[in-house]
């Protein structure tokens, strides 16, 4: 699977304290284990982040980079999961889960510009936030988002 990431201030405070293992070669350097763990962690920070977010406050554009921000950091730690995964049964399981429930959620992504992949990451339409409504991305990205809670639970997993 290649993955191509933007390097954004998003992206680079989802991974906090590892922004070597957002993309370059550091990451590629990195054992599998630190990658999975600091993916699974800027994944659980994306989560609240995108919750506690004003996307009504946002223009079109920092929208854009907060969904390809969530996208990529998503992206990452199922790559480095599935990776970690082929070892661990507990990350293999979490793994599993994050992308059964991008599958049974697709249908809503795809509502706020996600698309779900076959292989369960996910593809961001280039204009999602010029294309949707603001309520829309507040509202899937809400505290009581399902989706998003559980995702965070799987990923505490990893």
């Amino acid at each position: 699977m290649s993955i191509s990431v933007t390097n954004s201030l998003s992206i680079r405070l989802y991974y906090n304290r590892n922004t070597s293992a957002i993309s370059g070669s550091t990451r590629k350097s990195s054992s599998v284990g630190t990658l999975s763990m600091a993916d699974a962690s800027a994944l659980r920070n994306a989560v609240r982040k995108l919750q506690d977010y004003k996307f009504e406050d946002a223009t079109k554009d920092q929208t854009q980079e907060k969904l390809k921000a969530f996208t990529d950091t998503m992206n990452n730690t199922l790559e480095s999961a599935t990776k970690y995964g082929t070892g661990d049964t507990s990350v293999k399981n979490a793994a599993s889960k994050i992308k059964s429930l991008n599958n049974q959620y697709q249908s809503e992504l795809k509502k706020i510009g996600i698309t779900v992949n076959k292989d369960g990451t996910m593809s961001l339409y280039e204009n999602a936030a010029k294309n949707y409504s603001v309520s829309k991305f507040t509202d899937f990205f809400d505290k009581d988002s399902k989706y998003l809670n559980e995702v965070y639970n799987a990923a505490k997993r990893i």
